[in-house]
């Protein structure tokens, strides 16, 4: 019986997509204030495309832009991946009925909460400004952890926070390795939200699909 629904966040509880378009919009507005037409819109698809999703490291991704556009007199990698960790959850892009799901959630009993990959500065700051915090019982940040998904460790981590055995907790995410893996050899139930990078891709028979989050009352 689940007790516990667990959520991953990017591409999950919020558009990071959309998220990282507004992004960008601050980052060339800081660093690249006159450019304008195809080449600004160039920049902007080299970054999409280099970026992985937000799955590379971010020191070399930039280094990577830094060198393909031959950025005279660019800040160092370690300072434009700070901005980005610092920066970007000024841009969160909540879906519609991630709210109105963790609150409906909350009302059916269940414990809620999310298991997040990637800097504390960074994760800490999109939960702090995504207005779902309040909704959440427990907010598991892998940078805080110093363990990171798919290791199974993370979801038993984060189910002995709670005082549950991992059978209790269902969790939804959108990386099929990262989130669906990774729950399932910890001992979680899973469902899989179909957006984003790896949208489509290595969809399993033995795990619900959803691409709305709503759809999450279906399952539990």
């Amino acid at each position: 019986m689940t007790k516990a629904v667990l959520f991953d966040f990017d591409e999950t509880l919020q558009d990071r997509t959309a998220a990282f378009e507004k992004y960008m919009d601050t980052f060339f507005s800081e660093f690249f204030p006159d450019l304008e037409g195809s080449e600004l819109e160039k920049r902007r698809e080299d970054m999409r495309v280099t970026g992985n999703g937000g799955y590379v490291n971010r020191e070399a991704w930039y280094q990577g832009l830094i060198d393909m556009w031959h950025w005279e007199n660019a800040p160092s990698k370690t300072v434009l991946a700070n901005h980005y960790d610092t920066k970007f959850g000024d841009h969160n892009v909540i879906f519609p009925h991630s709210v109105e799901l963790l609150k409906e959630l909350k009302a059916r009993g269940y414990i809620t909460g999310v298991i997040t990959n990637g800097p504390s500065v960074l994760q800490n700051h999109k939960m702090d400004t995504s207005g779902l915090r309040p909704y959440c019982d427990i907010v598991v940040v892998s940078g805080d952890v110093g363990v990171h998904k798919p290791d199974p460790a993370l979801f038993t981590y984060t189910a002995d926070k709670l005082g549950l055995e991992p059978c209790e907790c269902t969790y939804v995410g959108d990386h099929p390795v990262n989130d669906i893996q990774g729950a399932l050899s910890a001992g979680m139930k899973a469902i899989r939200m179909n957006w984003g990078w790896f949208k489509n891709q290595d969809l399993r028979l033995d795990v619900p699909v959803i691409d709305d989050i709503i759809d999450v009352l279906k399952y539990v």
